[in-house]
């Protein structure tokens, strides 16, 4: 009886020796590490004259005006960003001040002598944009005051301006030829806030 165990013990092991080495298993491993996804850079940038260009920059300063006189303010927006440029706004915000004590001529008619009055004279004559060869005149802005248009938003350019692409834009202002005493020694500040849309 003895014999008959040890010969089914041994029969059962050989068997499970059999399953466990004479079954194959195939396998593989597949991996897929360091996914990601990012965004790209969405950048404009103003220059006075389209060479280098800026953040932040000063591009206009003018003296000493006369009644009548014009002076035209040329700058460039360029596409620096990654992506298409769709639409490009600019936003005035005009700050008026009286630039020291009032003069002989203005303490006569300025009834307002902490504020100034300069923009309200100050007129743009024309606006232009130039993209790719093609010029649109900004005609609904013509003959408006900086005063008029503060704070408004002034829509420069529609269409698709490419990664490295830029406009030019081109704005003639006037000081009226009405402008009065009540606007000697005044200042406007002009601060342009331009902001593009993908």
């Amino acid at each position: 009886m003895k014999r008959v165990f040890v010969v089914g013990l041994v029969a059962v092991l050989v068997f499970l020796a059999g399953v466990k080495f004479g079954v194959s298993y195939f396998s593989d491993v597949a991996k897929s590490e360091n996914n990601e996804f990012s965004t790209g850079e969405f950048d404009i940038g103003i220059s006075r004259d389209g060479s280098r260009y800026y953040d932040d920059y000063r591009i206009f300063e003018f003296g000493n005006l006369l009644p009548g006189e014009e002076k035209t303010i040329r700058f460039y927006l360029k596409n620096r960003g990654d992506y298409p440029v769709s639409t490009i706004s600019m936003v005035l915000n005009v700050t008026d001040l009286e630039d020291g004590s009032l003069s002989k001529a203005e303490v006569l008619v300025d009834n307002t002598p902490d504020v100034g009055e300069l923009s309200r004279y100050l007129v743009i004559k024309d606006f232009r944009v130039t993209f790719n060869g093609t010029t649109v005149t900004l005609d609904r802005y013509k003959g408006k005051s900086l005063r008029e248009l503060n704070n408004t938003q002034l829509n420069l350019f529609s269409g698709k301006l490419p990664k490295n692409g830029a406009v030019e834009v081109t704005m003639t202002i006037q000081l009226s030829s009405d402008a009065g005493n009540d606007c000697q020694t005044d200042t406007s500040k002009v601060a342009m806030l331009i902001t593009a849309s993908q």
